[in-house]
């Protein structure tokens, strides 16, 4: 592997640093052609996605003076003369790779290939690297020059971004096929007793329910925010859970953000789809909400209610007024409750009501976005 200067390392910590959360692979794409192109003094550079099944050609390309259509046409008809392609098919191979690599400039200049596109282009030389992309496709980044040949210097440049390019590809159609499932199931989403909010990064609020929307008014003040973005202090929060690296589990250690108004509270957890997305799933328990799930935890109704009161922040003298017993009695149905949930303090009996209120709302998100068979009740 050819060794990199720390210029070679800096120009490429630049490039990094302008890949932000993209919606499509072909957005992102028109992103970091330019900067690529810059990177390894590409003339002309493209992304092509090559059907091999079909025969199809789709892409971008760098400046964009030139009609893709038509360069596209040019190579269908000529893929089989191209010799990184036809290595990748045979091999698997995804590194960059010239078209130096495999044939001489000579018989390069006697293939339909060039003869009909590069020759047209101006193209005499081509270093091209291969991005995962959904079969049978194959997804390439590919850069041209007229007058010279790519250096093994080159090779190694984009052998060490594709990684991280890779991420970023994978990051975005990740985040294309969310948007559009909830788009296509957002009534479902509408009628789930919940908040979800889908984000692109740590504030970016690229769809939420109305509850959601709601919610954030509701539970958090300060001057009017901006249309799909969150308040200040879960953005802060989502930054420390990505900075700690943190992954969400059904347990009392998970990372939860809560906030009270008069008798209501709000519990958000977020769950990390991939590096750059995340759900919010926002619960709202109030003073009516029905404990009704805590009876399936192994609890009789007056033990489910008096938990649920105690998830909600009230005392033992509250929670027998509101029930009509006494502090004693309400002390004595708890011990049973940590008994049978196997916990010993409140904090951890209010973690587990959490728990059950996320779990069943889950379930409930699954079934509406047809991931799981059947039906389910939340309340």
């Amino acid at each position: 592997m050819e060794i990199l200067s720390g210029d070679d390392y800096r120009s490429m910590m630049e490039m990094l640093a302008l890949l932000r959360p993209i919606g499509n692979r072909e957005e992102l794409a028109r992103q970091v052609l330019p900067v690529l192109a810059n990177l390894v003094g590409s003339d002309i550079t493209s992304y092509n996605e090559v059907n091999p099944v079909t025969g199809t050609v789709t892409g971008l390309i760098h400046p964009d003076e030139y009609d893709v259509a038509k360069l596209a046409q040019l190579l269908e008809r000529h893929m089989e003369d191209h010799p990184v392609i036809t290595h990748h098919r045979r091999t698997g191979d995804v590194s960059a790779l010239r078209i130096s690599d495999f044939m001489s400039q000579r018989e390069l200049h006697d293939t339909g290939l060039y003869q009909e596109l590069y020759r047209g282009l101006g193209v005499e030389y081509q270093v091209s690297m291969i991005i995962p992309a959904r079969k049978p496709i194959i997804a390439a980044l590919v850069f041209n020059r007229r007058h010279s040949d790519f250096s093994a210097r080159h090779q190694t440049l984009l052998n060490v971004l594709r990684p991280h390019l890779t991420q970023a590809f994978e990051a975005a159609c990740t985040l294309h096929r969310l948007r559009k499932e909830l788009a296509r199931h957002h009534g479902i989403l509408e009628h789930l007793p919940d908040g979800v909010a889908l984000l692109n990064g740590n504030s970016r609020v690229e769809m939420w329910t109305n509850k959601a929307r709601l919610w954030m008014g509701k539970y958090f003040s300060g001057p009017a925010r901006g249309a799909y973005v969150l308040p200040e202090e879960m953005v802060l929060w989502l930054r420390r859970q990505a900075a700690a690296d943190e992954t969400i589990a059904f347990d009392e250690s998970s990372p939860v953000l809560t906030r009270q108004r008069g008798e209501d509270r709000l519990i958000v957890r977020m769950v990390r789809i991939s590096k750059t997305s995340r759900l919010l799933v926002m619960h709202e328990v109030r003073p009516t909400t029905s404990a009704k799930p805590l009876e399936e935890m192994g609890l009789s109704a007056r033990q489910a209610q008096t938990l649920l009161y105690v998830a909600q922040g009230l005392g033992d003298k509250q929670i027998g007024g509101k029930l009509g017993i006494s502090t004693r009695t309400v002390q004595k149905h708890l011990e049973v409750v940590f008994k049978i949930l196997n916990v010993s303090s409140r904090t951890a009996a209010c973690y587990k009501v959490w728990d059950r209120l996320w779990i069943l709302l889950m379930v409930g998100l699954l079934l509406g976005l047809g991931v799981m068979d059947g039906a389910a009740s939340i309340y």
